[in-house]
């Protein structure tokens, strides 16, 4: 009796867990859209380095409608694959034309050792200082031209459906950001 009792009691508290999720996101359990977002379209930018696939390069689709604000873009995986979202949130991007950006950056890390903020927390805070003083090597992987909306020769026209694209940015490059 109190075994049947329990695995009502959680099942219960299940199917009310998943009802308002349900209300809270909409009965799909998706993220509501902003009033005025036209519906995302499937969209998966490729980048690849010679052929080979690059991972964790930065994509952004700009629109070259000065008067739209729904930005795109995501982070590429081991494969290369950067699943594109609207504003981060919306799986997608919306009907238009496009500027792709890519960034990918290495930056030397940093030799400076926090110590416990509760145990140290002078330690803590002279590491604080040093760090914001500590002047650290960037460098560039991608052509920095394709790192501007300016400078990029990279576009997409986003259509009703699934929309891709494979870019190769050539051969890798290791480019000093700064000084």
């Amino acid at each position: 009796m109190i075994i049947k009792t329990i695995i009502t009691t959680v099942t219960r508290n299940i199917c009310l867990l998943f009802f308002l999720c349900s209300v809270i996101c909409g009965c799909s359990g998706k993220i509501p859209m902003p009033d005025g977002m036209p519906v995302p379209q499937e969209t998966m930018i490729e980048v690849t380095s010679e052929g080979q696939p690059l991972n964790d390069a930065s994509v952004t689709l700009m629109p070259v409608d000065v008067s739209s604000r729904w930005y795109a873009g995501a982070v590429t995986n081991s494969a290369g694959n950067a699943v594109i979202y609207t504003q981060s949130k919306y799986r997608g991007a919306v009907l238009g034309k496009y500027k792709i950006t890519m960034v990918k950056r290495e930056t030397t890390p940093s030799s400076i050792v926090f110590p416990d903020a509760k145990k140290d927390p002078t330690g803590y805070a002279n590491a604080v200082d040093a760090a914001e003083k500590e002047i650290l090597d960037s460098f560039d992987l991608i052509d920095p031209k394709l790192s501007s909306v300016n400078t990029t020769t990279e576009e997409i026209e986003i259509v009703t459906g699934k929309n891709n694209k494979t870019i190769d940015v050539g051969k890798p490059v290791r480019i000093k950001i700064g000084k």
